[in-house]
């Protein structure tokens, strides 16, 4: 990107976009499962216990994950599918919660979901429920301030993308 129009991009952002009050925008944005696990691998501490991680979208608001721990072979990679439970509402609660769907031998399984510990700040796990929050998961790579503009944003999936609804403002005062 030129650099000039990169520099008046960021005292617009610095603004609030005053030059351009009552401007709206929708966009509906299908992100690649190639792509989305992109994102995700380049999240993913050094640290992490997690060796390999892909995100699968199917049909019907759900995600197939499928997770290796560790280096040794003696743990295999373990599957689960989550699904859309609550969609964010945006002031108010701009939170993602997908549900933890788990078979009977995956349940007995709690220690080997210890990776779960190693996710990045924004995203928690409590029960069968995986909590987004997007204004926290954004600041850390410092985008939490386009948030103050999206009004509504929906997360849906069909077989190998996720679909992004997002509609945003610019308020007029």
């Amino acid at each position: 990107m030129d650099e000039r129009f990169a520099e008046l991009f960021r005292r617009q952002l610095a603004s609030g976009f005053e030059d351009v009050r009552g401007a709206e925008a929708s966009i509906t944005l299908p992100v690649s499962e190639r792509l989305l696990n992109e994102v995700i691998a380049r999240s993913i501490p050094r640290s992490a216990p997690v060796r390999e991680l892909h995100v699968k979208p199917e049909a019907g608001d759900r995600f197939l994950v499928r997770a290796r721990i560790g280096s040794s072979p003696l743990f295999p990679p373990i599957s689960l599918t989550l699904s859309i439970d609550r969609q964010p509402e945006f002031p108010a609660s701009p939170v993602l919660v997908l549900r933890l769907q788990m078979s009977g031998l995956l349940s007995l399984a709690g220690p080997a979901l210890r990776f779960m510990n190693a996710l990045p700040p924004g995203i928690r796990v409590e029960r069968l429920r995986v909590y987004v929050d997007l204004p926290t998961l954004l600041e850390t790579r410092h985008l939490a301030s386009y948030l103050d503009y999206v009004k509504e944003l929906r997360v849906n999936t069909v077989d190998g993308t996720v679909v992004l609804s997002i509609r945003a403002a610019v308020s007029e005062s």
